[in-house]
């Protein structure tokens, strides 16, 4: 079962411990490594993915600056990755995503 989110999460970024990004920081750069959401510590134990994803122009976000407006970014980084809050929680998939903030997509336990 597969539940969407967009909160907001705090990430830490590392190097990949297991999984298909293994040894990967060269081409990637760091990856997720654990995130705190709701309060909670999940550390991740497997990077599952990674890719970028382009969002419609027209949910893009406009500010202003210097009397001009100037659109953010339309593309985010999507992390796919498996983590678990503790011994006793069972590991669940979390998307994780960056933008101008690091977001939680979505949660597959």
């Amino acid at each position: 079962m597969s539940r969407r989110y967009s909160e907001q999460v705090e990430v830490r970024m590392g190097e990949p411990m297991t999984g298909p990004l293994e040894g990967a920081v060269g081409r990637f750069g760091t990856v997720p490594t654990a995130f705190i959401w709701r309060g909670r510590l999940h550390v991740v134990t497997a990077v599952l993915g990674h890719w970028t994803q382009r969002l419609p122009w027209w949910r893009g976000a406009w500010s202003e600056g210097a009397g001009t407006e100037v659109q953010t970014e339309l593309e985010q980084d999507v992390w796919r990755v498996e983590a678990s809050a503790g011994r006793l929680l069972g590991a669940g998939v979390y998307d994780l995503t960056r933008g101008e903030q690091w977001r939680l997509l979505r949660v597959a336990d």
